[in-house]
């Protein structure tokens, strides 16, 4: 069999939980310039940084650094000098993280502050970031930027998070410093131990200014996060609408007859929308599912509220299945929770049958995979995989609508290194005879994220799936993680991307699988929201978009949920249910013709039909759809 060509590049690290760190000074959000030209063609006297600002750190900051490897059984990790080509400067401190423990202050460059400080000073900070290379789901590369005092306090007059998918950004980031501090007692400092994933980054052009009281903060210069397509009159957005009115509606027509067949001219018609047909949900934690405490009811309503598919965020990996984590993830919760989606019919997805790393399988089955040497591994192990399908399989079977069978091979490809790629096509055969109903996922994350700019993985997921397809796996979709941070892909390269994997399989669907925006600029992330759900919704091969998750009380990264914890709703929220169930939403009213007919045009799904005649209401329902008929008769006494 055909071996894949794409060389798996990260193979040791798993997901990274990281916390988009906001400013511990009043309101200021930092970000970055998304329009490459401010980074690329700006000078320092364009940046509109006023005068009299006075520089408090050593000189040639990118040659005079201090620097704290961190300690995780180990340096977490380096920097050096480097050359860079940019019109503004020449060189940058290169930091290379290998052995991050998600403690942002473990591991730092710093630099003291050579000047005294007084209460009440306003200082900017202006660095330039870049990703080099990062494995973070997003594809972005990220640094904890501070100004902190010294022990024991520790007081953060500066902190926040910079993030790049690999363009230089511009941060300028200004603060009040609220303390008086003599000259070298007060440091700023870039953390890199964040996260628990490699990445390699570097700053440049680094400035620390001090205004004194010359100045009001909100007088000094802050950049934005924002991104490419967000203008409301982008052209994007007439050739996404012309798409969504082809694809996603269907002319109708309702005829209205009595019993003897004969029309009824005007009889009042009135057609309500009640479901999408296309998919519109998030995962969801399965305790608040099936427990009866406040929060959980709360969180039953919104999620019905908000979406007609879900899925469990966690409680079907295989560790949290074979009772290795608490009772939160427990099977009888697990299967009490799918239960309770199925009866409120929810299209449900299950997440994930095989993550075939090392790191991502259960406890029980580690003495069979030895580190880093899995050619040694033991052959049982396949049987077990086959055990854990076949067991999972038949305990779901009536209560999963669709599986992923496999997860980031990307990544997480032990098994096959181990024993051949032929291992997936053995997967996804069985996951099809033993859920014959289901439709079969291939999933992974960094394809639409991190800019799409990442060929790599890109060119490894298509390989993977042309593999899988040319030795006739039972592959039904495509999940596309579609995980962002405060930078996140043009829209224009999203649908790019669909199209590119649509171009060449057809005959698969695709899904955004784990849909989530990682930022506190909270208008940001609700006109991305809006943007992607329209996107995605327009291209004709796409068949969903799925949150991960929707409140920050149950929430991987709490930032980029719906809900605030005390279930005050968000922008994000806000802008989700308008585009869902406004924009992308239609009822209809009217009254028949001559000839009894009563015609429209309307989204795809489910729509409940009343009509009324001399005071008498009958109600009947009809589903419309791309493969359904679009001729509905009603018949009334």
């Amino acid at each position: 069999m055909p071996k894949l060509t794409i060389k798996h590049k990260i193979s040791q690290f798993s997901y990274a939980v990281f916390f988009l760190i906001t400013s511990v000074a009043p309101c200021f959000y930092s970000a970055s310039s998304s329009a490459a030209e401010l980074a690329l063609s700006a000078s320092p006297d364009n940046l509109n940084i006023p005068d009299g600002g006075k520089s408090i750190i050593p000189a040639l900051p990118e040659s005079n650094f201090g620097l704290e490897r961190g300690d995780n059984q180990g340096p977490v990790g380096d920097a050096r000098t480097v050359e860079v080509n940019h019109p503004l400067f020449k060189k940058a401190i290169e930091i290379s993280v290998d052995n991050p423990n998600g403690q942002f202050w473990n591991g730092q460059v710093n630099f003291p502050i050579i000047e005294p400080l007084s209460r009440g000073d306003s200082v900017l900070l202006l660095v330039y970031f870049r990703m080099v290379e990062s494995a973070d789901e997003t594809g972005t590369g990220f640094l904890s930027a501070y100004v902190e005092s010294p022990p024991p306090d520790y007081t953060k007059y500066l902190m926040h998070q910079l993030v790049s998918s690999g363009e230089w950004e511009t941060y300028l980031l200004p603060m009040t410093i609220r303390d008086n501090f003599d000259n070298n007692e007060i440091f700023l400092k870039f953390g890199f131990g964040s996260g628990n994933k490699k990445q390699r980054v570097q700053i440049a052009n680094i400035r620390l200014l001090n205004f004194g009281n010359s100045i009001d903060i909100g007088d000094l210069p802050v950049t934005k996060p924002t991104y490419v397509g967000r203008e409301l009159d982008a052209k994007w957005r007439g050739d996404a609408a012309a798409r969504i009115e082809k694809f996603r509606k269907g002319d109708f027509s309702i005829v209205v007859e009595d019993s003897n067949a004969k029309p009824l001219p005007d009889a009042k018609v009135s057609v309500t929308f009640e479901k999408h047909l296309y998919h519109f949900g998030s995962v969801a934690a399965a305790r608040h599912l099936v427990m009866n405490d406040e929060d959980s009811k709360m969180y039953r309503t919104k999620l019905l509220e908000n979406f007609n598919q879900s899925g469990l965020e966690n409680n079907l990996k295989w560790g949290a299945w074979s009772g290795e984590w608490n009772d939160n993830f427990s099977q009888s919760r697990a299967l009490a929770a799918l239960a309770w989606l199925k009866d409120h019919q929810l299209y449900t997805r299950g997440h994930v049958m095989v993550w075939p790393s090392k790191r991502n399988m259960p406890n029980s089955v580690q003495h069979f995979l030895p580190d880093s040497n899995p050619r040694a591994a033991n052959p049982h192990i396949l049987s077990v995989v086959k055990d854990h399908i076949h067991d999972i399989s038949s305990k779901t079977h009536e209560l999963i609508d669709e599986w992923d069978v496999l997860n980031e091979p990307f990544d997480n490809h032990y098994l096959m290194d181990a024993f051949g790629d032929q291992v997936m096509l053995d997967w996804f055969s069985q996951a099809q005879r033993e859920n014959p109903s289901a439709r079969l996922f291939i999933n992974d994350y960094s394809i639409i994220s991190g800019g799409g700019r990442n060929s790599v993985h890109q060119d490894h997921y298509f390989n993977t799936i042309d593999y899988l397809l040319s030795n006739d796996a039972p592959v039904h979709g495509i999940g596309l993680q579609s995980h962002f941070s405060a930078t996140p892909t043009p829209i224009t390269q999203i649908f790019d991307i669909i199209d590119k994997y649509h171009s060449a399989f057809p005959n698969l669907m695709i899904r955004a699988t784990e849909f989530d925006i990682d930022t506190s600029d909270e208008q940001m992330q609700a006109d991305y929201t809006r943007d992607f759900l329209t996107i995605f919704f327009s291209h004709p091969a796409t068949v969903g978009v799925q949150k991960w998750g929707f409140w920050a009380g149950a929430h991987w990264r709490p930032n980029a949920a719906m809900y605030h914890r005390d279930w005050s709703p968000k922008l994000n929220q806000k802008a989700w249910h308008d585009t869902v169930y406004s924009t992308f939403w239609n009822d209809f009213s009217g009254k028949t013709d001559d000839s009894g007919n009563f015609a429209a045009r309307g989204f795809y799904g489910d729509y409940v039909i009343k009509v009324e005649i001399d005071g008498k209401e009958t109600v009947s329902r009809m589903k419309l759809g791309p493969d359904k008929p679009n001729r509905f008769t009603l018949q009334v006494e």
